[in-house]
């Protein structure tokens, strides 16, 4: 039977948080496991915007073994709706990875957009 070689299989690519309050640094973890047959090696991953800092473990991981990608996102300054990727290269390909989080505005940050737009209340998405 021929090798696969290294398959990368998250948990999920695309994750979406309630809404927290700016100045507080939000952590994110996508679990992931090598359903592979050979060594996964992340060669590279880079983020779409500065506010956010990776970590991951640069050892290969083994055929069955599970690990993550741990981000952490400031949301000093990012008021509003923030959608922030991470790409990822791999020996089995490219993965591109998302996050989604309103940030509550500090009362001591000036507004970014005008302030018509929040006067309306959106709970789509929202467990109340």
């Amino acid at each position: 039977m021929a090798q696969k070689g290294a398959e990368i299989t998250f948990e999920k690519k695309g994750l979406q948080f309630d809404s927290i309050p700016e100045g507080t640094q939000l952590s994110v973890v996508y679990t992931f496991t090598n359903t592979g047959d050979t060594e996964l090696h992340i060669t590279k991953v880079k983020t779409t915007c500065g506010c956010t800092v990776v970590d991951y473990s640069k050892k290969p991981v083994a055929p069955g073994q599970t690990d993550s990608i741990n981000a952490v996102f400031d949301t000093n300054l990012r008021a509003g709706h923030n959608a922030k990727g991470i790409n990822l290269e791999t020996n089995a390909g490219e993965v591109s990875l998302v996050f989604e989080v309103f940030v509550i505005p500090n009362e001591n940050t000036p507004a970014t957009e005008p302030t018509e737009s929040s006067e309306e209340e959106d709970h789509s998405g929202h467990n109340h």
